[in-house]
């Protein structure tokens, strides 16, 4: 175990060492450049670029997704204009066809693996060198362009996890795995390119993380707020964290809820009497007179002394009060 983690951290050590002497010597160029001498019987003399618009879809293709391609001379070099690109880096793949397969085709993984990522725009570009013509992206050296650089080593560093799936316990492979994504993780955090940064938590274990540790996403995204790519709006979204809601906004909801009661309760007040209104002129000139004795609290006698009348007419109108509008006693009568 002790030997795994040895050696994973001098993989790490020597991918910062050998890409920062490399960048360091970089020069910016205004193209995708590539040399790359393949065998012709296996391979087609063209190459293919396809823009990438979400890290979800890298290992996607499509014809509508190629926007480019070109030829591959003699001395294996092709280029590819950047003239039409956004302003702003963004992600795109190189693919080249072996021969008598469909154009819009990938090969993920293994020796043979035909596709190869680059970070560029308007004015960067990339330059890449191949050194096989059987598998020519096994090994490929980046120049001018630390974006894609970087790409490269969070690639090689997440393929320790890869290259162990077969190797040792259940559990060994586990702690290396959770050292491969920790490694990955502080890499993202210390890249001051974005898109490699955001790259290195993709291939880390970030959704399971998030719910552990939110508070290092909540800095990670503070961090590069002022991206408003779509490849940070998609994590922004994916990312199972809570959003931290300020006592303003609290207060603010709290207010807005208490106004809207206010307005319910108005218009149901309102409703409410209008209703009673249309009830009470329903009643006689003389139903509405003992209605108001009753209100007032007189009894069936005091009303028909009060009116002159019989307490058997009183109790008629008051039946009649009360049908009309649809109470039973005194007491709701007085409520009314």
């Amino acid at each position: 175990m002790k030997l795994a983690f040895t050696f994973l951290s001098y993989l790490y050590s020597f991918c910062l060492i050998s890409f920062v002497a490399i960048s360091q010597n970089a020069q910016e160029v205004s193209a995708i450049k590539g040399n790359f001498v393949l065998d012709t019987t296996l391979w087609e003399s063209k190459a293919y670029l396809s823009h990438i618009p979400t890290f979800n879809e890298m290992y996607t293709i499509s014809k509508d997704m190629i926007i480019a391609e070109t030829s591959i001379d003699s001395n294996g070099d092709f280029e590819f204009s950047t003239n039409y690109f956004p302003e702003r880096e963004q992600l795109y793949r190189i693919h080249f066809s072996k021969k008598g397969t469909p154009v819009a085709s990938l090969i993920i993984g293994g020796p043979e693996e035909n596709h190869f990522f680059v970070i560029a725009s308007k004015t960067k570009g990339v330059s890449l060198q191949g050194y096989s013509d059987q598998f020519p992206f096994s090994k490929v050296a980046v120049l001018h362009s630390p974006a894609t650089g970087w790409l490269k080593q969070v690639d090689l560093i997440a393929s320790y996890v890869d290259s162990t799936q077969h190797a040792g316990s259940q559990l060994k492979r586990e702690f290396i795995a959770t050292g491969v994504h920790e490694k990955l993780r502080n890499l993202a955090d210390t890249l001051s390119e974005p898109l490699p940064s955001l790259y290195a938590l993709y291939r880390s274990n970030y959704r399971q993380h998030a719910i552990e540790r939110p508070d290092f996403y909540k800095a990670y995204l503070k961090k590069w707020k002022k991206e408003d790519s779509a490849y940070f709006t998609i994590f922004r979204k994916e990312l199972p964290i809570q959003k931290e809601i300020s006592p303003l906004w609290i207060y603010s909801l709290l207010g807005i809820f208490f106004f809207l009661m206010g307005i319910y309760v108005t218009k149901w007040h309102l409703k409410k009497n209008h209703k009673a209104s249309k009830k009470l002129q329903k009643l006689s000139v003389q139903e509405r007179k003992i209605f108001d004795l009753i209100k007032s609290g007189f009894s069936n006698k005091e009303i028909s002394e009060q009116h002159n009348i019989g307490v058997s007419t009183v109790k008629s109108h008051v039946s009649n009060i009360y049908g009309k509008l649809h109470i039973k006693s005194r007491k709701e009568a007085m409520d009314y």
